[in-house]
């Protein structure tokens, strides 16, 4: 909903959500997408105080999607720092696309391995298995 530009849909969606740290992570972006400042900053300090930690690659695409570039990186670092797995599914998210064309995101992926021209350059073998 968030990324088709549905911020009420978005945030009927997430107040849905049953599980508590996908709901706090996703109302600081459906607060945003709403024009609701406020509440966003405030939905995304109580992310801040729960998942340093855990949650560092969700809380970057969150200021990712939010336009604030510098704190989405600074938050992609700390995400390395505490080998985030979410890091695996960086290229396919579309929530980083807002600082897609910030001079930072290709060194960004060079840094961990998921720059287009490495990823390009990974030999798949399949061996099928007679039947």
């Amino acid at each position: 909903m968030l990324l088709k530009g549905d911020g009420p849909g978005a945030l009927v969606q997430i107040e849905q959500e049953k599980d508590e740290n996908w709901r706090l992570i996703g109302l600081p972006m459906a607060y945003h997408a709403l024009g609701r400042k406020t509440e966003s900053d405030a939905a995304l300090a109580t992310l801040l105080a729960r998942g340093e930690k855990d949650w560092s690659y969700n809380i970057a695409y969150v200021y990712a999607f939010r336009g604030e570039a510098d704190k989405a990186f600074e938050w992609l670092d700390k995400a390395v720092q505490y080998q985030d797995p979410g890091l695996s599914q960086i290229v396919g998210e579309n929530l980083f696309d807002n600082i897609h064309s910030d001079r930072r995101w290709l060194p960004f992926l060079r840094k961990i391995g998921r720059a287009p021209e490495q990823l390009a350059k990974i030999q798949f073998k399949v061996t099928l298995r007679p039947q």
